[in-house]
């Protein structure tokens, strides 16, 4: 973002000035009026072409002459204010609405061009005011192109304070800046320390908008281990710390839109902020997993869309009102989301969709709904519990395995009491041999973190005769080529190679000429 930009004024003509009724001689008046922006819509397209008015919510609004502030006060929830004035001089007057929250003793949240200069809309200039007269400056629209993008922008902050309240109890007690400015040059928006950087075009686009700012409440009330490397919707091998974070910034921002019944809650799209229909980049429904679909927790749009799936529900304000999927059982109150987040998940050391499975089973949380919660990340074939096998942890566990007997689908999931919660686990086989002979036994098919590693024991079940981790470079599958050194009972042992996670599902299969 630039710095140093000189104040960037916004004149706005108001619809109506009216006047005015004698005050006491003591020479108070009082200012009235209304503050309202222009609002482009979306849906998957882009923008829809419909442009309507919503009010300016909870912002600072001022009374000025000549550039001095003689009189200060915020609009209400609809936008409107009225300020006491206490003058007794003739002299020209404005009024003007900023895209800051200081005269709201528990809001937070601001939006700036630069380092620190607020927007504002300043209304026409009424000359020679009587001080004995009140004013009503009438309704004041700040229009698409002229300020409309920056009070969006801040109304979508101020949705977000109300969302953490209604969570909560009360709003962000720390700010939140969002810096943005319509020529900046700025292509990529970020999120850090407190500051939301959003690109040039981003003005409407509330998914992305309300994104950063939960990477802002993530960061604040939870945890975060995200690398912040460079990260795609379409990628579905991202680093499980990364896939977790952006897929929750997602999904906790839109439960903002979902919370107020905003309508097409569901929707994420990111347009270019061209005038007119359309101009959308990229965009994905999280209710419909038709694009961007991967399994597995290495993925963003996986993550985002079945942690939805938890608070959604047929009355949710998406593009199916009325219905919901198949797999999708729940519609549960984002609190139990929220303490998830704001409990176990900030004790993680590696925060990922592994952290939030197990805070949500946590005994200090215990939300319960295993079987549902199965069915919705399953869909998404993010398989957090055991499989048939277990337990299969020591040799005395451990079934037989057949060379050329087909693939074992897997999980590194144990869960002893069942209640949802994993812990690290192996998977033990025995494999009965022919001695000479030759033995392929490799895993397949990882999903989420199964970084798998192998291992062929003697018959004592400890002494290692072969092992894999790595097949390749960049290969987290393993594969072990290996002689049998005489007939007998051996085993065949797969664990979690070091890692950032310790879940996931594999295939195990050995193979014998």
């Amino acid at each position: 973002m630039r710095s140093g930009r000189p104040a960037r004024l916004l004149t706005v003509v108001p619809l109506l000035i009216l006047a005015f009724a004698a005050l006491p001689a003591r020479a108070n008046w009082v200012a009235t009026g209304t503050f309202l922006y222009e609002d482009r819509e979306q849906d998957l397209s882009g923008f829809t072409g419909v442009i309507s008015q919503k009010p300016v919510r909870f912002a600072d609004v001022e009374i000025v002459s000549n550039k001095k502030v003689i009189a200060k006060g915020s609009t209400d929830a609809l936008g409107a204010f009225s300020i006491a004035v206490v003058d007794s001089s003739v002299r020209s007057i404005q009024v003007r609405v900023l895209t800051t929250t200081g005269y709201t003793s528990d809001l937070f949240v601001r939006v700036v061009s630069g380092k620190s200069t607020a927007y504002a809309a300043l209304s026409s200039k009424i000359s020679n005011h009587d001080p004995t007269v009140n004013v009503n400056f009438g309704t004041m629209v700040v229009e698409v192109g002229g300020g409309g993008e920056a009070f969006n922008i801040f109304d979508q902050g101020v949705y977000g304070a109300d969302y953490v309240k209604a969570l909560k109890g009360s709003r962000p007690s720390q700010l939140i800046t969002f810096r943005w400015a319509i020529d900046a040059g700025v292509t990529v928006s970020y999120t850090s320390l407190g500051i939301c950087y959003l690109r040039d075009t981003a003005g409407y686009d509330d998914g992305p908008i309300l994104h950063e700012w939960a990477h802002y409440v993530m960061n604040y009330y939870s945890a975060a281990s995200n690398p912040g490397d460079v990260h795609y919707l379409s990628d579905c091998n991202q680093d499980i710390r990364l896939a977790f974070d952006e897929g929750r910034a997602t999904s906790f921002g839109l439960a903002v839109r979902r919370h107020f019944g905003m309508p097409g809650s569901n929707v994420y799209v990111r347009t270019d902020g061209a005038s007119g229909p359309g101009h959308a980049l990229n965009a994905y429904d999280l209710e419909t997993p038709s694009e961007y679909f991967c399994p597995g927790d290495t993925s963003e749009a996986s993550y985002s869309r079945a942690v939805w799936d938890v608070g959604d529900g047929p009355s949710t304000t998406d593009l199916t009102p009325g219905v919901d999927e198949d797999h999708d059982r729940l519609a549960l109150s984002d609190v139990e989301v929220w303490e998830v987040y704001t409990g176990p998940v900030t004790l993680a050391v590696n925060t990922s969709t592994e952290s939030f499975w197990d805070g949500w089973f946590d005994p200090a949380v215990a939300n319960g709904y295993l079987p549902e919660m199965r069915d919705v990340f399953g869909f998404y074939r993010i398989e957090f519990w055991p499989d048939g096998n277990e337990p299969n942890n020591t040799t005395a566990q451990a079934p037989l395995i057949t060379a050329n007997g087909g693939t074992w689908a897997l999980t590194y999931f144990y869960d002893p009491d069942g209640n949802g919660e994993g812990e690290p686990d192996a998977d033990l086989f025995r494999l009965e041999t022919v001695g000479g002979a030759s033995y392929t036994i490799q895993t397949l098919g990882l999903l989420s973190d199964a970084n798998t590693s192998l291992e062929v024991l003697d018959a004592d079940g400890v002494t290692v005769l072969a092992s894999n981790d790595d097949r390749a470079l960049d290969d987290p599958s393993s594969q072990i080529v290996w002689t049998a050194p005489r007939s007998d009972t051996f085993y065949v042992r797969s664990t979690h190679a070091p890692d950032y996670g310790i879940y996931g599902s594999y295939e195990l299969q050995v193979t014998s000429p």
